[in-house]
């Protein structure tokens, strides 16, 4: 037999078992990759999961309190016109929303939407109810307008942002 042939029969076994070595390790590095992978998420789940749940609660609650019952009793009317009831009212929306503003970066882009949707529809909502009162009408004037008008309504301003919102909650788990 010639030295080739001799030489091609023991590197053709020696090669097979080479590439059988190599796909071997691979799987068991790609195994492992994900094996760590998974390990990571997980650690990273167990910080951020406490932080992002915070920021759910910290925004229905800024839904709740936005809501025009929650801000008719919290702010008095004493002393204040129905215009200037109206400026307090538009005004602590606002300061809530600037104070909740960075919490958007934990939620969805659909949640938050719905947030800012809601903030709208309270800001319209008061605005409308505002317009059905004289300027010069006591603040308590306009607080019973909201309060007819809220129970008028078919859907609350902040219902659907808090129903989105604790779907996604939920999702968390």
């Amino acid at each position: 037999m010639p030295t080739f042939a001799i030489l091609l029969l023991c590197l053709v076994p020696l090669l097979i078992m080479l590439v059988a070595v190599v796909v071997v390790l691979r799987a068991q590095l790609q195994a492992h990759e994900r094996e760590r992978n998974a390990q990571l998420a997980l650690e990273n789940r167990k910080i951020t999961l406490p932080i992002r749940l915070q920021a759910y609660e910290r925004i229905a609650l800024y839904l709740e309190r936005i809501s025009p019952e929650a801000l008719l009793l919290r702010i008095p009317t004493a002393d204040q016109d129905a215009k200037d009831f109206e400026t307090v009212l538009l005004e602590t929306i606002r300061n809530e929303w600037n104070h909740n503003l960075s919490q958007q970066i934990y939620l969805s882009p659909q949640v938050w939407g719905e947030v800012k949707a809601a903030r709208g529809n309270v800001t319209k909502f008061i605005q409308l109810c505002a317009e059905r009162v004289r300027p010069d009408a006591p603040a308590g004037e306009l607080a019973s307008v909201i309060l007819a008008a809220l129970l008028e309504l078919t859907t609350h301003p902040t219902a659907r942002a808090l129903a989105v919102l604790q779907q996604e909650a939920a999702t968390l788990f």
